[in-house]
């Protein structure tokens, strides 16, 4: 690798997250093309000015089944990787801008406008020198499989997202500040809690199931066909599965198939009987079960943390943990533990 010197980007710098995570930094064009494909798929890199030097920053941060990334060229290059083919890749701009074309579709990328990129369409790519995005790579199979669940049933044709995802407006402007919250999240407070499975799935499966409902693609119009409905004993099933697994690494999908309906369903049962969504419920039951151990801990006088806590109990955002606990139990985590010993 290059040794980082003063002319590849300042680790300290507001444009670069992540980067207690370097994967790499280079100047050299072929060296940062081949550790690029590494992580992504082989693709053809071509500087737009040989005579302005590349200031490749990488960091990466696995996660589950998907993997966050902060990438900046430092020059403005051309990408041509071809089709992506097992992996799904969201680009989201930080700074400077991008245009993608994916298929048939074009777009300009920047503070206005991410892209995700699909893995049957043929992509090129042209950086600008200030772009630095941040990278959801996701697996082709793991947005397939929930596209399953979601449906009730398989698909033959494949699924093929919007190119353009919103920033700043519209259904997606939620999902693309929550990415960049889990960036900075990770900056701030580290990545202990990617040890704790129940937090690290309940992340992955928001981020997924996200894109399939706010993101138009090939099947919007199917998921906007009602579900048969759920009836009673079905809904009781899903609440007695959450009740005993609330601490387990569950997903929608398993409440669903435990309670014999499809995830429609279970969520469509779950808005009409009870106001709220099967995952919601579900971190209700959390937060109740966290204030537990919190007592639990203070009158034994164990070394467990409320952070740790939060991991243990599916909650990867400590800032957000403190608000849910607010909202539902009327005090801050700390006050219980304060009132547990008097």
């Amino acid at each position: 690798m290059t040794p980082v010197t003063p002319s590849l980007a300042d680790p300290r710098s507001s444009r670069e997250l992540l980067s207690a995570f370097p994967l790499f930094r280079s100047t050299d064009p072929e060296q940062v093309r081949t550790e690029v494909s590494r992580v992504f798929c082989p693709h053809q890199l071509e500087p737009v000015d040989p005579r302005r030097p590349l200031s490749t920053v990488h960091n990466l941060v696995k996660l589950g089944e998907t993997a966050l990334n902060f990438l900046t060229y430092g020059s403005d290059v051309m990408i041509l990787p071809g089709s992506l083919d097992r992996f799904y890749l969201v680009q989201l701009p930080l700074t400077g801008s991008a245009q993608v074309t994916s298929g048939q579709e074009s777009v300009e990328s920047g503070a206005c406008s991410a892209v995700i990129l699909n893995p049957d369409e043929r992509i090129r790519m042209r950086w600008s020198g200030e772009s630095a995005q941040l990278l959801l790579w996701i697996p082709r199979r793991s947005i397939e499989r929930r596209m399953t669940e979601v449906l009730g049933e398989g698909f033959k044709q494949p699924l093929r997202f919007s190119v353009e995802l919103r920033q700043t407006s519209g259904m997606t402007s939620a999902w693309c500040t929550m990415l960049k919250d889990l960036a900075r999240n990770i900056d701030e407070n580290g990545v202990d809690w990617l040890r704790f499975r129940p937090a690290v799935s309940a992340l992955e499966d928001c981020l997924i199931r996200g894109l399939i409902y706010q993101q138009p693609h090939s099947y919007s119009e199917r998921l906007l066909k009602p579900a048969l409905p759920a009836h009673s004993r079905q809904l009781q099933r899903a609440l007695d599965y959450i009740e005993g697994a609330a601490l387990e690494s569950i997903s929608v999908a398993d409440i669903a198939q435990y309670a014999h309906l499809s995830v429609r369903a279970l969520e469509e049962g779950f808005r009409k009987h009870y106001g709220t969504t099967p995952m919601n419920y579900l971190r209700g039951k959390r937060l109740d079960q966290a204030r537990s151990a919190i007592v639990a801990n203070a009158l034994a006088g164990s070394p467990e943390t409320i952070t740790e806590i939060a991991f243990r109990h599916g909650f990867n955002h400590l800032g957000r943990f403190a608000a849910y606990y607010r909202e539902r139990i009327g005090e801050s985590p700390s006050d219980t533990a304060r009132a547990a010993i008097g």
